[in-house]
Parts: structure tokens; sequence; C-alpha cells
């Protein structure tokens, strides 16, 4: 048997005293726990919409998210894009990086989407919006 254990198991008053010390540390740490009803959630998340109406989910993916992605995809910050093609319209998520400053990739998205110039014609202007967290009470 562990001596340390068996120590206890000789002095029983010692066992007694050590497991009082541990009950009040945790009463006396009580009062400093913080407690929240709901967690404080970060969401990095930029999301890029794009309307193309009367389009096959096939054409939009090909006339619009794919070059959503290519031109977001070297945007420092960024750690996955997501995009869904359905029809007539497009969605494209881009994940950033925890601890990236989320206006500074905001803007460079922006920049990058803005510039692309072969959309087509009937495909509406992109809709650019950093995903912000709601609570309801």
């Amino acid at each position: 048997m562990n001596p340390i254990i068996a120590w206890f198991v000789r002095n029983s008053v010692a066992a007694n005293l050590l497991m009082a010390m541990i009950v009040l540390g945790g009463l006396t740490a009580l009062p400093q726990i913080t407690q929240k009803p709901f967690p404080d959630i970060e969401i990095n998340i930029v999301s890029i919409g794009v309307e193309y109406l009367g389009a096959a989910p096939a054409e939009v993916e090909e006339g619009v998210c794919i070059r959503i992605e290519e031109a977001i995809e070297g945007v420092e910050g960024i750690e996955g894009i997501r995009s869904t093609a359905v029809e007539g319209a497009c969605a494209v998520m881009a994940e950033l990086v925890s601890g990236a400053d989320p206006s500074q990739a905001l803007d460079d998205i922006k920049n990058r989407v803005d510039a692309i110039d072969t959309f087509p014609e009937e495909a509406e202007k992109p809709v650019i919006s950093q995903m912000t967290t709601k609570r309801c009470r």
C-alpha cells in the first residue's frame, strides 16, 4: 500500500483535518466563481450573399460561388470557406481564425469581392456582412 495512504489510515484525525481544509477552501472560493446563464460566444464569420434570379444551382455555383471563393482565398485571417448554391442564390461563409481582427478581414473581403467584374449580368450586387451574436431574454 502507498505509504501516504497508510499514514492517513493510521491517523484518522489528520485525514479528517485534510478533508475539512479542502471543504473550507471550496466554500471560500465559491463566491468568486463567475456564473453566467449563457456563455459569451464570439462568432467570427463573414457572410457573402448574392442573388442570381432564375439560375439553376449549377449555374450559380459556376458563375458566382467559385469566383467569390477564388477571390477571397488568400485573405489573411480566414480559416475556412464554405459556400452553398441554391436556385437563384449563393451564400459564402468565411470563417476567421480565432484572434483575427474581424473588421480588417471584413474590409479585405469587401475589397476583393468588389473587384470581381466577371459576375453574370443577371447577378445582383453582393451583400457582405459580419455575423453578430444576438441574445434573447
